[in-house]
């Protein structure tokens, strides 16, 4: 009686050692949420564009939202969502744009954007390749290792 006492705890002390061992290495190798905003300023001849850029990243899929003024031929507003798949290559994320959402607000003239946003920001099918670290409390974004942008983290 003592001895089948003795093996039930030592199952279940075993048990809980292995969901716990399970746990810990799932939260070590899964990716870590990015959810985070930058102010974004780009000047791109005599085109500019001001806004913010919030991005959200999980599971190898995200969304990014881009909102703000671009001062090109006229004042427009540009507000859109860009959903997007990525890949780890080595240190990088290589982010695949899968589709554009514009919204109601979003009264930018094409020649405009094409002339001052990034492809991945306006072409469905373009790709970023990013190298996304933490940074002080937040993530820091850079393309060849130039820093782009310094990303404040959002609290879910």
């Amino acid at each position: 009686m003592k001895t089948l006492r003795n093996r039930i705890i030592l199952l279940a002390a075993f048990l809980m050692a292995a969901i716990t061992s399970g746990w810990l290495a799932y939260s070590h190798f899964s990716s870590t949420p990015i959810r985070c905003t930058g102010d974004v300023e780009w000047t791109i001849g005599k085109n500019r564009f001001v806004g913010t850029v919030s991005w959200r990243m999980q599971h190898r899929e995200g969304s990014t939202v881009i909102n703000g003024k671009l001062f090109g031929q006229t004042v427009s507003e540009v507000n859109r969502t860009i959903y997007f798949h990525y890949s780890y290559h080595q240190n990088a994320r290589v982010l695949n744009n899968d589709r554009i959402v514009k919204t109601f607000a979003d009264d930018a003239d094409e020649v405009d954007i094409n002339a001052t946003l990034p492809g991945f920001y306006r072409t469905p099918g373009r790709e970023l390749s990013l190298m996304i670290d933490e940074y002080r409390g937040a993530w820091l974004f850079a393309a060849s290792n130039v820093p782009s942008l310094y990303c404040r983290k959002n609290v879910p």
